[in-house]
């Protein structure tokens, strides 16, 4: 895995700084205070990790990927933007289903965002996933799982979506380019899906021309229900799972935020929602 496709996914695909912020706001409401320490799972590239740090002095982070490379660009990219603060988050190269208390701290956030919930994809490792999490996380720790789903998933499409990124410390400048995430099938039977990401960006030496990065990164995941990570967490251990929805309209030329847990999503042909799980 090379930088630049790092730098293009953390563009394409994240906004560190809001996702940090919502993980915080849901411990608030569950918690009534702020979270100090988050662990982040499937850690990637650690963007979440390094901004929930950045966003107060008092926080800590665990990242925890088990890809060399990519961990040591995360590592680098987190130096490059925290400084000396780099020091307030562990990473560790491992199996998330190995690191334990009391090898690490139990922390108030665990999160396994970017849909990697899809990477179990059996019951018994989803379960066995769940209760590693509940040992992982403090008295009053939270877990805070994310998925998609809906009819738009289940068949072929292709969404294009135009990136412009923007500027970080130690990060080589990108040009504007596309995002491209495509669903490329689905497996009723199986409930496994088959995703994939493409870049395409103009070709400075032709004029006119694209340069392409097919299936830069693919995907095999197990689309769960979101009934079935509910019931998965209670049977692991938990007292309560909840689904949460985090939505941001413009209305009346104001964005309008909302975020809680919901009941019912209904007539929609793609959704993304969270799961929130404590004891």
């Amino acid at each position: 895995m090379d930088d630049e496709l790092l730098y293009r996914y953390r563009w394409a695909t994240q906004d560190p700084a809001a996702q940090a912020a919502l993980l915080a706001a849901v411990y608030q409401r569950v918690r009534g205070r702020e979270p100090l320490l988050l662990r982040e799972d499937f850690a990637g590239n650690a963007a979440d990790s390094v901004a929930f740090v950045a966003a107060s002095s008092a926080r800590r982070a665990i990242a925890v990927d088990r890809h060399a490379p990519t961990l040591t660009h995360a590592r680098t990219r987190a130096g490059c933007l925290l400084g000396g603060d780099v020091a307030r988050i562990d990473f560790h190269r491992a199996n998330v289903l190995r690191l334990a208390p009391p090898a690490v701290d139990p922390v108030d956030v665990l999160a396994a965002l970017n849909f990697s919930i899809g990477y179990w994809h059996d019951r018994s490792a989803l379960l066995s996933y769940f209760k590693h999490a509940r040992r992982c996380i403090a008295a009053e720790g939270i877990v805070i799982v994310n998925t998609f789903g809906g009819p738009a998933c289940m068949r072929h499409r292709i969404d294009r979506y135009p990136v412009t990124p923007g500027v970080e410390p130690g990060q080589p400048p990108l040009a504007p380019f596309d995002y491209l995430f495509e669903y490329r099938s689905f497996d009723a039977a199986t409930a496994r899906i088959d995703c994939r990401i493409h870049f395409e960006w103009p070709d400075t030496a032709a004029r006119g021309g694209r340069r392409q990065r097919r299936n830069a990164f693919r995907y095999d995941w197990r689309l769960w229900t979101l009934p079935e990570l509910c019931e998965g967490l209670l049977e692991s251990g938990f007292a309560r799972a909840e689904v949460w929805r985090h939505t941001a309209e413009q209305r009346d030329g104001r964005t309008h935020v909302e975020l809680g847990p919901v009941n019912a999503l209904r007539e929609k042909e793609l959704w993304l929602a969270y799961v929130v799980a404590w004891q």
